[in-house]
């Protein structure tokens, strides 16, 4: 690492440590600040009035924690892209920021940082729930998964969309409702009728339908019945449920099952769970022709064999069900689990669950969670799964298709 890397490095870990002696050792004594904020500008000069508004900021986060996404040298300045995560007002966010350094004498002089605003984000980077959580902590670790997937290290093939701590929406703008998501958002009852009309319009003159998740963290409180004042329509819920302590697995198996976990290189079973997951989740051609292209990117991306698999299973050789597991936001997620009608009933869908759950403890996880669907409920705890929370889907569409809307949620 050349000494202008290192020095990035160095304003980093001065962050980090928090201390005026630890930023007096990178900084001159006539260090200049300028903060580019999505609300406005600040100045700030010299050293002490520096080091006075990084040390405040950064004070005010319980857990705050650092990470460098790039960094880029050019003579005597430093280009840096970095990330803080944090709590803030009992949500986990982070801050992506940018910042140039200009260099003096091997320390820095002046510094221009970019900050928009805040993030809903997840604990990412190897971090693991441990198994000492109370059910507070768990909600508050739920409701961080959607955002679990991390943008700086992959983008869906097919996706656009936007979020903030107010909300997220986003899809690949295709017809079908299910292609299409709302959800995350915390506004005030004065403006939720307003957003709502908003929304439903945007996808109107798209001539798109969309599936609303409202989770128990969303306000206003009577969201719900909010949208149903405009037209939306209930679909069915989810119920997010986890089991605390993987070491000790009661989860009986078919012997006659085998279990493979996909590489995204053999066709054959690709298309396998494209049709188990045509079937059992009531997708679509359209749907799975513009899921496809990512799930086998990312099966064959070897930064993400550690973190998810996508496992087929198979009873006499013949595919019949289909599960994953990703390794994120401190747990190991389950979804996507489902078994073909003819072959239910013979502990295959038991002998998945165990080999995900298993995949899990291996590598160190001790709460596996769900978002799981009707069908799946009653097995989920038989097997030690307890409910946390319930999430209520909504559909819309342009022209109101009951059946379609349904099927967003296999019953």
């Amino acid at each position: 690492m050349s000494d202008l890397k290192q020095l990035a490095q160095d304003f980093l870990t001065a962050l980090a440590t928090n201390t005026a002696e630890r930023y007096a050792e990178i900084f001159t004594e006539d260090v200049g600040m300028l903060i580019g904020r999505w609300d406005g500008g600040e100045i700030h000069r010299p050293q002490r009035r520096v080091v006075k508004r990084l040390m405040s900021e950064w004070s005010a986060w319980p857990d705050p924690t650092t990470e460098m996404l790039n960094v880029i040298t050019d003579g005597n300045q430093v280009a840096m892209e970095f990330r803080i995560q944090a709590t803030e007002s009992d949500r986990y966010v982070e801050h992506d920021r940018s910042v140039f350094l200009k260099i003096r004498e091997g320390k820095i002089e002046r510094i221009r940082m970019y900050c928009p605003e805040s993030m809903p984000s997840a604990r990412r980077k190897g971090w693991i729930a441990p198994a000492t959580l109370s059910d507070e902590e768990l909600n508050r670790l739920f409701e961080s998964m959607m955002n679990g997937g991390d943008p700086y290290e992959w983008l869906a093939p097919d996706e656009a969309g936007r979020r903030s701590l107010r909300g997220g929406m986003g899809g690949s703008g295709a017809h079908h409702p299910g292609s299409n998501f709302v959800g995350g958002v915390r506004w005030t009852a004065e403006e939720a009728d307003r957003k709502i009309e908003e929304i439903i319009e945007q996808h109107r003159q798209r001539n798109n339908g969309f599936q609303w998740w409202v989770t128990p963290y969303d306000t206003p409180i009577d969201l719900r019945e909010r949208l149903e004042q405009h037209g939306m329509v209930l679909a069915g819920d989810a119920a997010t449920m986890a089991r605390i302590g993987l070491e000790h697995l009661d989860i009986p198996v078919n012997p006659n099952v085998t279990v493979e976990l996909l590489d995204g290189y053999d066709e054959a079973a690709i298309d396998a769970i494209a049709h188990i997951t045509m079937v059992c989740f009531h997708w679509t051609q359209e749907q799975v022709d513009e899921r496809k292209p990512g799930w086998i990117e990312r099966a064959r991306d070897e930064r993400f064999r550690e973190r998810e698999g996508n496992y087929l299973a198979r009873i006499d050789g013949q595919p019949a069900a289909y599960g994953r597991v990703q390794f994120q936001s401190g747990v190991a997620y389950m979804g996507g689990a489902g078994t073909l009608p003819e072959f239910r009933g013979q502990k295959i869908y038991s002998t998945l669950l165990r080999r995900r759950m298993e995949s899990a403890h291996e590598h160190g996880y001790h709460v596996a969670a769900v978002n799981a669907e009707p069908l799946s409920r009653p097995i989920l705890a038989h097997y030690g799964f307890k409910e946390y929370a319930r999430s209520y889907i909504y559909g819309w569409m342009p022209v109101i298709d009951l059946d379609v809307i349904k099927s967003l949620v296999p019953q």
